[in-house]
């Protein structure tokens, strides 16, 4: 349990799940292709952040809910007040929170999936390299 915490926490805070140290985004909106210490590619396949799209609609959906679903079954707020309220908000959570389901998808990825030596690169920082003129 405390890998799913460890990584959990490597995606809130929008660093590499493999490593912990390299971050995801380099600019707002514009994500880094790989880590910088590992070197892990963070797109393992192509449409690999469809899933992120699906966790960012949900979180965004549930929590635009939960402030206006309130604000309609209560009778001295009129309804444009709660509409005024609820379409932006079920407009900008989902840009708001852009990063941060990303972050939680690697991370949910990496605990179903982990990652294995085979899917660092041979000058990845966390693979053991052969020191010294001779290898073994």
């Amino acid at each position: 349990m405390q890998k799913f915490w460890t990584l959990l926490s490597r995606g809130l805070l929008l660093r590499c799940p493999v490593c912990g140290h390299g971050r995801l985004f380099r600019r707002p909106f514009v994500m880094n292709e790989q880590c910088s210490f590992c070197h892990f590619r963070f797109e393992r396949e192509e449409g690999y952040y469809t899933s992120s799209m699906a966790i960012n609609l949900v979180f965004s959906e549930l929590i635009a809910t939960a402030v206006v679903l309130p604000m309609a079954y209560m009778p001295s707020i009129p309804v444009l007040t709660a509409l005024l309220i609820g379409i932006p908000l079920a407009l900008l959570l989902p840009i708001i929170l852009f990063h941060h389901t990303r972050g939680i998808w690697l991370s949910m990825d990496h605990f179903l999936n982990p990652t294995t030596a085979n899917d660092l690169p041979d000058r990845s920082a966390i693979i053991p390299q052969p020191r010294g003129l001779h290898e073994e």
